[in-house]
């Protein structure tokens, strides 16, 4: 009965560190200006660019945008021109503010930065882990 005990906390500390393990394997490492990026994201951008489920990623990258957001989905998908990417931010839309005098230059390449690291759109925003 001991053994079986032992064997299944075995198992289970196991389990759980290679969890963990492939959980750090699969998530970014992001360097200083992806951070700062994140931030400015998750403070100017998520509330009309993330899905309703604020860290999971979408599986359809084509799927049509939730009623609950106001802007496409966003990922690196959207990085491919970053000059039309920084006009857009800075100068915004009909349906998006722009940053001009709010978003420094560096700020807005950091935010192209993060959005770099973005696989597919989001559909919830993580939070910033300790020690991040």
């Amino acid at each position: 009965m001991r053994r079986t005990y032992f064997l299944l906390a075995l198992t289970v500390a196991l389990v759980g560190c290679l969890g963990r393990s492939a959980h750090a394997q699969g998530a970014p490492q992001l360097g200083s200006a992806e951070k700062a990026g994140r931030s400015i994201f998750q403070t100017r951008c998520a509330m009309c660019h993330v899905g309703q489920e604020p860290a999971v990623e979408m599986q359809n990258t084509g799927a049509a945008r939730r009623p609950a957001t106001m802007g496409p989905l966003l990922s690196k998908a959207n990085t491919t021109n970053e000059d039309a990417l920084r006009t857009k931010i800075k100068d915004g839309s009909a349906r998006m503010p722009g940053y001009k005098h709010t978003l420094t230059d560096e700020e807005v390449n950091q935010v192209i930065a993060f959005m770099k690291t973005i696989d597919k759109p989001l559909t919830r925003l993580y939070l910033t882990r300790a020690g991040e």
